[in-house]
């Protein structure tokens, strides 16, 4: 799903007013998955790739594909959750404070991988790391429309609105609701940039020569010729 729509489901399930500290651990697991696409965005544009060549590219490419893999391995979350569970059954209020933060944000960062495995197909990652490097390319995609993702996309967002409405009313402060709708804000510029990204095309190492190829090939439109005259009268 869109980053906005993970930290809205991470905060709706793991937010309560009066506890910063575990609402906070919520964010960032939420959050913490996709910091590499955002990462990748910034330092390969950054270094002069295009938009195509970022995310029909590079995304394929090491460093990315490790930082990936690394951020988004559901062994290594869930690992982190038994781990955090065990250490609230030792005693010591202090050491069960800490493994409860880490046991929120673990168990966030893993909601948002589990939701991902479902809803990817052709941008998949291996995200059964370091036991298999198989990949399951769903049928569903949030985004692609070949594969569903214009339904998905209507059904996400009015999840989102839903689940952002939810957030403000249990806080009850113009804070929270500004956030949120700030957050909302965000699905016109993912469908903007899904559009842009032209998510009906081929993507791999290679595609952009590809697009490019194909762009060139394409014979030149033929001129108007009432348009021609419009604009011969217009300067006459």
């Amino acid at each position: 799903m869109f980053t906005q729509t993970h930290l809205l489901v991470g905060a709706a399930i793991f937010a309560r007013p009066g506890h910063l500290a575990v609402a906070l651990a919520g964010l960032v697991g939420a959050l913490l998955p996709d910091t590499d696409v955002w990462a990748m965005f910034v330092v390969e544009r950054l270094q002069g790739a295009s938009g195509c060549e970022v995310f029909h590219y590079r995304y394929w490419e090491p460093p990315w594909t490790t930082l990936q893999m690394l951020l988004n391995s559901i062994p290594a979350y869930l690992g982190l959750v038994a781990l955090s569970l065990t250490c609230l059954l030792l005693p010591g209020d202090r050491s069960r404070g800490v493994a409860l933060i880490v046991v929120v944000f673990a168990s966030s960062a893993l909601l948002h991988v589990g939701i991902d495995f479902l809803l990817h197909h052709d941008d998949a990652r291996a995200q059964w790391m370091p036991f298999t490097d198989w990949i399951f390319r769903s049928p569903v995609s949030y985004w692609d429309p070949r594969h569903h993702g214009q339904i998905f996309m209507l059904f996400e967002i009015g999840l989102g609105l839903a689940v952002a409405t939810l957030i403000g009313l249990r806080f009850g402060t113009k804070r929270v609701w500004a956030a949120v709708t700030l957050l909302t804000l965000g699905y016109a510029g993912s469908i903007a940039a899904g559009q842009m990204s032209g998510g009906d095309h081929i993507r791999g190492p290679g595609s952009c020569e590809i697009l490019e190829r194909n762009s060139l090939s394409r014979p030149p439109a033929i001129p108007d010729p009432l348009n021609i005259a419009l604009r011969s009268d217009a300067h006459a």
